[in-house]
């Protein structure tokens, strides 16, 4: 293939996106470090991976379109899975395998190959500049040879260079599924395209009658006996939750940052590709605290200070690989004591600490950890006191180790008898302004039926209207009144509403709202004119991807798949 980019001259230029430019990224799992445990467990005995349609997915089936989905995460989000916890909370693997084995079938099945070229053309629409329109193949080859080589995939599986061009190939073969299974869903006709430009961007003008709990907490009358049986039908709202407290040692990034930088300085073309980064996103993407846009000696500096942090993260994570390592292996010597981790941070010389107890919903106040943090601390027990990877923070990586958990408790009425006064009184008072809500929407009601306008029957009934500024269905803010009304209740409450007409009372999250529309402003046609291709477009492609994915979803019900492994962190593993 590389022959074939040299004769077509075609030069590469290698994609960098998300914050990471060639930074070392290591999947963290049990099996680095661990002899790759968790690979021979799922292919140990020639064990099948599964079946499709009928036939048995082999080993290398399901480890290429593992890769496959890794690859095509990378190419869509900039970032690898693993990269940082938002990345590892967008990336499942079980779907996406699935994913990819379905549609790698579905191109078997419907004959489509891919030539050379077309490989060669999306290699350099996925790596070409946009701003210069240039591609430099020393840079691909250093991302083939360089980069893929240093990402370690679960159990040990590495990523090459015919990964790669085998994911683009099939890439290229999808693309042309994808134009085919949601071919029906872009027939979206001019005429049709005006009529939803207008219905969405028309201006609404109207008034709204508003009940707010607040308005009514005065006229809660407080009844002991109520109040104490509000108590007992609302128990599980009083325990104090299940918590949990764990050891820890934390390798923080802040300690790695000198050798992130030695890592860094032996780039040599470090400066170039980070000025090439910054030239593709542009300026205008690199602010200061204050909104401004930065110089550009600041963003090439904030965008290296970003690569710096990341490459230290990634020594971090290895470091922390290496100390769960060890962790395992004293576990599997001696009994399983609570403070297995203590004693071998003390003869490792580093320190340790123990959280407070924290529960599920809200992590350890004193660590910079994403919520995922209490969900693994939970799942541990005295027979299973560490998890199967360090956990990544925003400033550090922690290797935790079970130390106890606190059985759930009932709070007594009298300890938590504010609270429960507290609550009573905002249930009854948001009752309240619903009850007034739909009292309010009957005497509308009839006076329609007297003729009567919206205006007269607010009137006697000394009920005020409040006028948001007009809106659209397409606007995404409501200027000056964002955070005192909802703008998409009003926008659901008036989307089917002719000039005129009224909604029906509408509950919020504190009451309730009437609408009345007083008239629907017609767009700009001169701005329709301009932005009405654009719109087609967009209809298009959205109505497009419905399709596809209405088309993937029947293809995947059909396909019989079944009996693929479950993965873990380690790798899949076979269902029991």
């Amino acid at each position: 293939m590389l022959g074939q980019i040299r004769r077509h001259q075609k030069w590469l230029w290698v994609l960098v996106a998300g914050g990471t430019i060639i930074s070392f990224i290591i999947f963290m799992d049990p099996s680095v470090g661990r002899r790759g445990r968790g690979f021979r467990r799922a292919a140990g005995g020639g064990a099948e991976f599964g079946y499709i349609n009928g036939h048995a997915i082999s080993r290398e089936e399901y480890y290429d379109a593992y890769k496959e989905a890794v690859l095509s995460f990378k190419m869509s989000s900039g970032r690898w899975p693993g990269e940082d916890e938002g990345s590892r909370q967008l990336f499942d693997p079980d779907r996406r395998i699935q994913q990819r084995l379905l549609l790698i079938e579905k191109l078997n099945q419907m004959n489509i190959t891919v030539p050379d070229s077309a490989v060669i053309d999306r290699l350099a629409d996925m790596f070409r500049d946009p701003k210069q329109g240039t591609i430099h193949m020393e840079d691909y080859e250093r991302f083939v040879t360089d980069e893929l080589p240093q990402i370690r995939l679960s159990g040990d599986v590495q990523l090459t260079r015919d990964d790669f061009e085998r994911f683009v190939r099939h890439d290229v073969g999808i693309q042309q599924l994808y134009q085919l299974g949601g071919l029906s869903g872009s027939l979206v006709v001019p005429r049709e395209a005006d009529a939803l430009y207008r219905h969405e961007n028309e201006q609404v003008v109207a008034e709204v009658v508003l009940f707010t709990a607040s308005n009514y907490l005065a006229t809660v009358t407080l009844d002991p006996a109520a109040v104490k049986q509000f108590y007992t039908n609302n128990l599980p709202d009083y325990y104090i939750p299940e918590k949990v407290q764990v050891g820890y040692v934390k390798f923080d990034v802040t300690n790695f940052l000198a050798e992130a930088d030695r890592v860094l300085s032996q780039q040599t073309n470090l400066n170039q590709a980070i000025e090439q980064f910054y030239m593709r996103r542009g300026p205008e993407s690199y602010k200061d605290s204050e909104g401004k846009t930065l110089s550009r000696e600041a963003a090439l500096k904030k965008i290296r200070d970003e690569e710096q942090h990341g490459q230290a993260m990634n020594l971090a994570q290895k470091k922390g690989a290496d100390f769960l390592q060890e962790l395992f292996g004293l576990y599997e010597k001696e009994p399983k004591q609570s403070d297995n981790l203590e004693r071998l941070a003390s003869a490792s010389g580093l320190q340790s600490a123990v959280t407070e107890p924290f529960a599920r919903s809200e992590p350890p106040r004193d660590l910079k950890v994403a919520d995922s943090f209490a969900d693994v601390a939970f799942a541990l027990s005295p027979d299973q006191p560490v998890p199967t990877e360090p956990l990544v923070g925003t400033d550090a990586v922690y290797v935790i180790a079970y130390r106890k958990k606190i059985p759930r408790e009932l709070q007594p009425f009298d300890a938590v008898r504010d609270k429960v006064i507290e609550e009573y009184r905002r249930r009854e008072a948001d009752q309240a302004a619903r009850k007034a809500g739909q009292a309010f929407y009957a005497t509308l009601t009839n006076g329609f039926a007297q003729s009567k306008s919206f205006q007269a029957v607010c009137l006697e009934a000394n009920v005020l209207t409040v006028k948001p500024p007009p809106f659209s269905l397409a606007a995404r803010s409501l200027p000056g009144w964002d955070g005192r009304m909802d703008l998409g209740v009003l926008q659901d409450a008036t989307a089917n509403l002719a000039t005129g007409g009224t909604s029906g009372f509408v509950r919020t999250r504190d009451g309730g709202l009437i609408v009345h529309i007083t008239s629907r402003q017609p767009v700009d046609e001169a701005k329709m004119k301009a932005e009405l291709p654009a719109y087609l477009e967009r209809i298009r492609q959205e109505r497009h991807a419905e399709a596809f994915n209405e088309w993937m979803h029947k293809e995947l019900e059909q396909a019989r798949i079944s009996h693929l492994p479950q993965f873990k962190k380690s790798g899949p593993q076979q269902n029991d």
